[in-house]
């Protein structure tokens, strides 16, 4: 399996937590420690899935655990939501375990940024 890259974006307001790539266990330390950085900021939190090749249960169970932590600091996790293309190569995981039952899934990052919904994951 590739390694995949995280990267952060900050506009002030929302700091997006974007994966690229293949993400498994081995990538699990490394993108809880950029999600647990860019929730410490105190902004509203993105993670952007739409160039995400794979992801295993490691790192959706970080991604739960960060929508927790956000949950926590903010009422019904209002500050944290992934971006997931429709049938983009992870979508498919995320619609099994019924992830938008318990965070918001937007379909495009311009849609998570401003909290409009037009057809989510």
């Amino acid at each position: 399996m590739s390694v995949g890259r995280i990267g952060l974006e900050n506009d002030g307001e929302t700091v997006v937590v974007v994966l690229r790539g293949e993400h498994d266990i081995s990538t699990a330390p490394e993108v809880r420690a950029e999600l647990d950085r860019a929730l410490e900021s105190g902004h509203d939190v993105v993670v952007d899935l739409s160039l995400t090749e794979f992801i295993d249960s490691s790192i959706l169970g970080v991604l739960v655990s960060a929508h927790r932590t956000a949950s926590s600091a903010v009422p019904a996790g209002g500050g944290f939501a992934l971006v997931a293309t429709p049938a983009g190569p992870v979508t498919r995981l995320l619609e099994l375990v019924a992830v938008s039952d318990v965070m918001r899934v937007y379909a495009t990052r311009a849609e998570a940024l401003t909290g409009t919904d037009n057809g989510a994951a």
